[in-house]
């Protein structure tokens, strides 16, 4: 059986034992009835008394407000409830009793698919840390890819800088050479100047020459 029907077995057992008891103080010894009204186990019972002149006490259910029994007599009206209660806690165990082959089968079945799960399971596992190791693996290949282009792009940009350099330089020197050439260009443009002066001097010195010459004939 199931926990559950022996969790109920034990429960019907504990009942009759308080039935038991019942009809053992309701025939050796006059007990407080009233007070046993209020049981745990009664709870879903309400008892009631009438009035004058017969006071008749009536014990009707909670859920449905039907009536179980009624009885001048309060220990006789207990002890009907207390059958029914016993009756129904017998059919709830039937019931289970019934339902544990249907739930033993669904336990099975259960099991089966759990096993049939965890199989699947672990294999998703096993294809999970397959492609884990493997995308770690191109990840460090890609790293290292990375660092190797790092190290390519910084020698690249050293390159660069080294060429920035030579570039500056050589604009220096271009900048230098304009600057010799302007002067160049004043000295020739002075140089020029200079010879068409010295040519008028000597065309000068010539004429002069030339009339010496004739006044010394």
């Amino acid at each position: 059986m199931t926990k559950i029907g022996k969790l109920l077995a034990v429960f019907v057992a504990v009942t009759s034992l308080a039935f038991a008891g019942f009809a053992t103080a309701t025939w050796f010894g006059g007990p407080d009835w009233v007070v046993m009204t209020q049981a745990d186990y009664l709870a879903h019972y309400r008892f009631a008394r009438g009035g004058a002149p017969d006071f008749i006490w009536t014990a009707t259910r909670v859920t449905d407000g039907g009536q179980v029994a009624s009885s001048k007599r309060l220990p006789e009206v207990l002890t009907k409830v207390m059958d029914e209660v016993t009756r129904n806690q017998q059919q709830q165990l039937q019931e289970l009793s019934d339902r544990e082959g249907l739930l033993k089968t669904r336990v099975e079945t259960l099991e089966q698919a759990k096993a049939s799960d965890e199989a699947a399971l672990n294999t998703f596992e096993t294809r999970l840390r397959e492609r884990l190791a493997a995308t770690r693996a191109q990840e460090a290949d890609l790293s290292a890819k990375i660092i190797a282009a790092t190290n390519e792009a910084q020698k690249l940009e050293n390159v660069t800088a080294a060429r920035r350099m030579d570039v500056l330089r050589l604009h220096q020197t271009v900048e230098e050479l304009r600057a010799d050439q302007f002067r160049l260009e004043a000295v020739r443009k002075q140089l020029e100047s200079l010879l068409i002066q010295f040519e008028g001097d000597l065309a000068r010195a010539q004429s002069r020459e030339q009339t010496l010459d004739r006044q010394l004939q």
